[in-house]
């Protein structure tokens, strides 16, 4: 690997695990994310349309490059039930070399 590459954690939530698994699927199999954590359990507290809600939600952790954060938002924003889905970007500033250019084989074009 020559240049330094960037790698990042996208942070959703969804309202099942149906959805969930059908967004980070897709992800997967067009190779946005290398992979996708997808934890049932989460319990959201929040004020929609002036009503508090409390939900219980699915958190899905996904790993990737940066340069592929704007893709996997386009899919997330078109195949997402919620009208503002909860999408976040983070830095992944250190990690296993080894599983970072696992991360790079799988995203991209297929090698």
């Amino acid at each position: 690997m020559s240049e330094k590459q960037e790698y990042v954690t996208i942070y959703m939530m969804a309202e099942s695990e149906d959805v969930a698994v059908h967004i980070a699927t897709a992800l997967v199999k067009d190779r946005i994310v290398a992979c996708a954590n997808v934890n049932p359990g989460t319990r959201s507290i929040y004020e929609w349309d002036g009503i508090i809600q409390l939900d219980n939600e699915i958190t899905v952790f996904m790993k990737t490059t940066a340069e592929m954060v704007e893709p996997a938002m386009k899919v997330i924003k078109e195949m997402h039930s919620y009208e503002v889905p909860c999408v976040t970007v983070s830095p992944i500033v250190d990690a296993n070399p080894d599983y970072l250019d696992w991360i790079s084989q799988q995203v991209g074009e297929k090698n």
